[in-house]
């Protein structure tokens, strides 16, 4: 004969005290995970946005303005006068001043250096619901990095 071992949960802790235990666990995962990808996928949209802004002021030869208020950012082209305005909801600071305006990004052929107000550029800061952050750097050549402005220079936040 063939002895069959089940396993049985401790008298004290039964299956609903496991569910008990187990669910508000599996509640706080899934809305950690469902946060990071929010903020993830704010964080790539806007990556995108201003390196093909980058770009399109380098081949258009053109010089292309992005203006951010709040969390809505306006990205104008000077050559056709076409813009383009989109919500990117977990950006919550702009450290990023030029000649022209602050809050704002001016490319022209050459990166950002002719308009910037500081020297390596600036920051967008980008925070989800449960205060997970990124940050995006966008250096004085235009070059768009995931990271802070330079620490020599920077001004907490």
């Amino acid at each position: 004969m063939h002895s069959y071992h089940v396993m049985m949960l401790p008298k004290h802790l039964n299956i609903r005290t496991l569910i008990f235990i187990l669910l508000p666990i599996a509640v706080a995962s899934v809305a950690v995970s469902w946060d990071l990808q929010c903020l993830d996928k704010d964080f790539n949209q806007l990556y995108s946005l201003l390196k093909t802004a980058r770009w399109d002021a380098f081949y258009k030869d053109t010089t292309i303005t992005v203006r951010f208020n709040g969390n809505t950012v306006t990205i104008a082209n000077q050559k056709d006068s076409k813009n383009m305005i989109t919500t990117i909801p977990m950006i919550v600071g702009v450290n990023y001043d030029t000649v022209m305006g602050n809050d704002m990004i001016v490319y022209d052929w050459r990166g950002t250096a002719a308009y910037n107000k500081r020297v390596h550029g600036g920051e967008i800061k980008l925070k989800s619901l449960l205060g997970f952050r990124r940050y995006i750097h966008v250096n004085c050549n235009g070059f768009v990095t995931e990271g802070r402005y330079p620490r020599d220079d920077h001004v907490s936040g």
